[in-house]
């Protein structure tokens, strides 16, 4: 009997689920907040009700046999337990102290509630649905380490047969870093670092202080405005004293000292109304205490003799600034970096640390995991479109579509891009994409003001055909996922000046045929007719909200910002 793997990312913020079939395949990988249109998804369990059932029939045999793998371990769910009487904490002293300055105790109180909820339910949604439905009863539980599942989406993903791992969020079960081997199919802990010190939960306060939202995910803003300050030396003082790097580990000062110092940064916090202009200064020195400890952190990683490649994963590894310096700062040869490697990704983690336990010897190396690995735009929808819509401007250009989105490129036409499957992980990558020309000045401005709503500082990403990326970039480096910042060479920058940013930098998005034929099309026509083998590429989405996942809301988001065409699949609407 086939057997499949549902891989459930259960933490209460970006849930997700993933499922790999009998032959070891991730079929499936999706985060919740596209389904539900709602951002991060808090408190949301995975596997959706009414979605698991329409996931099953798509991509299983309902009569097979199904292991739910859970992102959180038995220990860490009745440690858990154990603190909980009714709706609140035990006792949460010791845990809020250790988060003092990062959560009051109501909202730890919330958090840790919210996050028990959903390890007791993770599951129970699609057992339920396979009982009811398919009456299937055919159902295996297990639950593994969070920073397993971590270190498993990013090294069973890589290209690489051995690996030094390291996994670097908020916290885990124990703490807020974890390390490991990889050899050959094989995943050991060299060190799991049992402190409250976390690198995560201090750039989320510094997103805080700076006058953004950490809970909304805000830490992309620091990151774009960093390049716009300089470091403050008092501030970077106060700042760095809170992390001391032990080894491959972060240890706080004692509480006294750290609340004193913790004290002393609240007290430059903005109020959240206050202009993101005051907040340069701010950023910039988070920006640089995050990229210092880290290199710090990798140094000492190496010097264990692991291996020369790394894996990084955790949500520290979203930080793109930090990730395009690390074959400069370290001795690493090579670095890898899933596609989603915050806590959504831990679902293909939970999934293949599953289908790996039934089937140890079956591992076989990849040489590119595909991100493209969503849901797809629903053909009876655009049915319905084509049939009541009595759009005017509406043409169907099988085999010729990037064609024609190109000259509209060239022309300086804003453009929605809906093609195949949706990206899995946090980055547009030419499937539900805001396409237009990098070549003008204005366009980063255009776009952040008409079509994002968004702060003018916040850049926009170059997609670029991976043949030039040389020509183009110093020191390139392959960017599949757009996982890493690279600078741009001083004699190419005017060509494209939509996609670089203040610090001569640009968030890179390499682009081979062989990963995405149609994209590498679009981009290879545009480079023909402009000379540029570069095009702007944005998430398909406003501000708040996550990328969009139907047709209807690929429509909605077309009819109410500034774009001047929509292409889905082979379809053009222009207004």
């Amino acid at each position: 009997m086939n057997r499949y793997y549902i891989g459930l990312a259960s933490s209460c913020h970006d849930p997700a689920i993933a499922i790999v079939d009998s032959d070891g395949q991730i079929v499936f990988a999706e985060a919740l907040e596209r389904y539900l249109q709602n951002k991060r998804a808090w408190g949301a369990q995975p596997d959706d009700l009414y979605q698991i059932v329409q996931l099953v029939e798509s991509y299983c045999d309902p009569n097979a046999e199904f292991v739910v793998a859970n992102s959180w371990s038995s220990t860490n769910w009745q440690a858990y337990l154990k603190l909980f009487s009714t709706l609140r904490l035990r006792d949460t002293k010791s845990l809020s102290r250790s988060f003092s300055g990062v959560y009051s105790k109501e909202i730890f109180d919330w958090l840790a509630f919210i996050h028990l909820v959903g390890l007791l339910k993770a599951g129970r949604n699609f057992a339920y649905q396979m009982r009811s439905v398919f009456n299937n009863d055919n159902i295996i539980f297990k639950r593994y380490q969070h920073h397993l599942t971590h270190a498993a989406n990013g090294c069973y993903s890589s290209p690489f047969t051995n690996a030094a791992c390291i996994v670097v969020d908020g916290y885990g079960e124990k703490g807020s870093i974890s390390s490991y081997s990889y050899k050959n199919g094989m995943i050991k802990t060299v060190q799991d670092c049992i402190s409250p010190a976390s690198l995560g939960f201090f750039y989320a306060k510094v997103t805080d202080i700076c006058g953004f939202d950490s809970d909304k995910g805000e830490e992309w803003k620091v990151m774009g405005l960093a390049p716009y300050g300089k470091v403050d030396p008092k501030l970077y003082e106060q700042m760095r004293s809170l992390l001391e790097v032990k080894g491959c580990c972060l240890k706080q000062p004692s509480r006294h000292n750290y609340e004193k110092l913790l004290s002393s940064i609240i007290n430059r916090a903005l109020p959240r109304k206050a202009s993101y202009w005051e907040a340069v200064d701010i950023a910039c020195t988070g920006q640089k205490v995050f990229v210092d400890v880290m290199e710090e952190l990798l140094n000492n990683f190496y010097k264990l003799n692991i291996s020369d490649n790394l894996v990084l994963s955790g949500g520290c590894a979203l930080n793109s600034s930090l990730n395009g310096m690390i074959l400069e700062k370290t001795p690493f040869k090579a670095v890898y970096i899933p596609s989603a490697p915050a806590d959504d990704g831990n679902a293909v983690g939970a999934g293949l640390l599953a289908y790996y336990e039934d089937h140890p010897h079956k591992f076989s190396q990849k040489t590119w995991q595909s991100p493209y690995l969503g849901s797809t735009i629903s053909k009876k929808s655009l049915d319905n479109m084509l049939r009541f819509s009595q759009i005017k401007n509406l043409r169907h250009l099988p085999g010729t579509v990037h064609l024609e989105a190109a000259r509209l490129l060239s022309e300086g036409k804003l453009i929605g891009w809906v093609q195949g499957r949706a990206e899995f992980g946090p980055r547009a990558l030419g499937n539900r994409s805001i396409l237009a020309d990098p070549r003008s000045p204005n366009m980063k401005n255009i776009i952040n003001e008409r079509v994002k709503f968004r702060e003018e500082y916040r850049p926009l990403a170059p997609s670029i055909l991976h043949e030039f990326g040389d020509k183009y970039f110093e020191n390139y480096q392959e960017s599949p996922y757009m996982e890493r910042t690279l600078r741009w060479r001083p004699e190419v920058k005017e060509q494209v000046p939509a996609v670089v940013h203040a610090n001569d930098t640009g968030r890179l998005q390499t682009v081979k045929q062989e990963w995405n034929e149609k994209f590498y099309s679009l981009i290879n026509a545009f480079y023909e007719i402009t000379g540029v083998p570069i095009i702007l590429n944005t998430s398909l989405n406003v501000m708040g909200k996550p990328i969009i996942h139907s047709l209807e809301d690929a429509l909605s988001v077309f009819y109410t910002v500034g774009l001047d065409a929509l292409i889905i699949e082979d379809y053009i609407l222009e207004k």
